[in-house]
């Protein structure tokens, strides 16, 4: 008996238009320990500890970037983030431009220091290269005051049941490269 094992069966003349794209290759980050940092008032924090990276076999092809992440705050605040490509902010994945807005990828409400909110998104980048691509997020948050972020545990962190608890959790990144 014979096997065949291959990454990946696309047709000689690409993926017919119209047909979808195939899936070239998938990539996969789980970090299921957890991590720390603070921002201040104003300020933006480059998570790199919390990444993945993929390499493009063609110029034409889209990365599909599916990100769950767990996180907590150290108060009540609105926490934000943009996706980032290489160092740099991916204006598609972010909103429009207005007044001094700041221009970001997703936000959610943190409102209980015990807890993680799960976020998720999902987005289709066209990097245009067969360069290595490095996915991560930049953090930000509304409040006046420094504040610490946490990624997979809550700020409270602790062995106690009902309110008090502190839950552990993992976060995840899944690249794939798909054809044009």
């Amino acid at each position: 008996m014979s096997t065949l094992k291959v990454n990946s069966i696309i047709p000689v003349a690409g993926v017919p238009t119209g047909g979808g794209g195939g899936v070239v290759q998938t990539v996969q980050h789980v970090k299921t320990d957890t991590s720390s940092f603070s921002i201040s008032s104003g300020g933006t924090h480059d998570d790199t500890n919390f990444a993945a990276s993929i390499t493009p076999t063609s110029s034409s092809s889209k990365i599909l970037i599916q990100i769950m992440v767990n996180h907590g705050t150290s108060s009540d605040q609105q926490g934000a983030f943009n996706l980032m490509c290489n160092g740099s902010v991916v204006d598609a994945a972010s909103g429009d431009a207005s007044s001094n807005r700041a221009r970001i990828t997703a936000c959610h409400r943190s409102s209980q220091t015990a807890l993680t909110n799960t976020i998720s998104m999902s987005f289709l980048h066209s990097p245009a290269s067969t360069s290595q691509q490095t996915y991560n997020l930049r953090w930000r948050h509304n409040s006046g005051s420094t504040r610490t972020h946490y990624i997979n545990r809550s700020h409270d962190d602790n062995d106690a049941e009902g309110n008090g608890m502190g839950p552990r959790a993992c976060s995840t990144i899944l690249l794939q490269e798909v054809s044009a």
